[in-house]
């Protein structure tokens, strides 16, 4: 068998709002009883991995919070690792907040104490976050981005995403943030080999995007396919300089691939 886990997107790939994609159910379960390992892996920082595994089992397919790695998973744990007890100023939601203070950093408002300031996709962001978020990276601060997803899928269509508070913060601070945990940077591959104990060859990322999903693919050293249920259309794929290896309309034809 050449791939022995896969590693699945959430919006757009598994689910549409708070919809399953048909099928999705069926194809998990027949794989994974077949012995293939299942992950699942979002830019989301909203919410954190346990609230994901939550929703995705109220949907009917349950999974535990170690099958679910978040943008949230891999910015937590460089706090843990290396930032604990560093104050951090949060553009965000207040769930990555809590889940900031429980990795160990001292949330601060002050653009002059801020050591680290962490921008996301912030349902409430206003001018006078921007300007304290802009003010603590002049004074010196780290300026870290969950994700830089310019949109994210919903049940109605598109809405602006993380990518899009980031891109007003770096345009007042007239710089890129120095550190990006989400796709299609490599943070969250890093967690899910460490899981999944194989190498990077034997894994599958499953995504509806080419610039996050097939893009991480690529950078990790995995397979990717491409599904058509969310961002991305096959007119897409041409304006893009690099191609997922493979095309399926759903991840529901999943099985087709093993």
């Amino acid at each position: 068998m050449k791939y022995r886990a896969i590693l699945a997107d959430l919006d757009g790939t598994l689910y549409h709002g708070s919809v399953l994609i048909s099928g999705a159910e069926m194809v998990y379960r027949k794989l994974a009883e077949s012995g293939i390992q299942w992950l699942f892996l979002s830019n989301n920082a909203t919410t954190l991995a346990e609230d994901l595994a939550e929703k995705i089992t109220n949907m009917g397919l349950p999974v535990s919070k170690d099958q679910v790695i978040t943008s949230a998973s891999a910015l937590l744990r460089e706090v843990q690792k290396n930032f604990a007890g560093a104050h951090v100023m949060v553009v965000g939601s207040k769930r990555l907040i809590q889940g900031l203070e429980a990795a160990g950093a001292r949330i601060s408002d002050s653009p002059t104490a801020a050591q680290v300031v962490v921008v996301a996709l912030d349902r409430d962001f206003t001018y006078e976050k921007m300007k304290r978020a802009h003010k603590a990276i002049q004074e010196g601060a780290l300026f870290w981005a969950t994700n830089m997803d310019p949109t994210y899928p919903e049940a109605d269509g598109f809405s602006p995403g993380a990518g899009s508070v980031v891109s007003s913060i770096a345009t007042a601070a007239g710089k890129k943030p120095d550190r990006v945990f989400g796709k299609p940077a490599t943070d969250m591959a890093e967690i899910a080999l460490e899981r999944l104990g194989i190498p990077s060859k034997e894994c599958l990322v499953v995504g509806d995007r080419m610039d996050t999903d097939v893009e991480f693919a690529i950078k990790a050293g995995m397979s990717s396919t491409l599904v058509l249920t969310g961002s991305t259309s096959l007119e897409d794929i041409p304006r893009y300089a690099f191609s997922p290896e493979h095309v399926i309309e759903s991840i529901a034809m999943l099985e087709d691939l093993f």
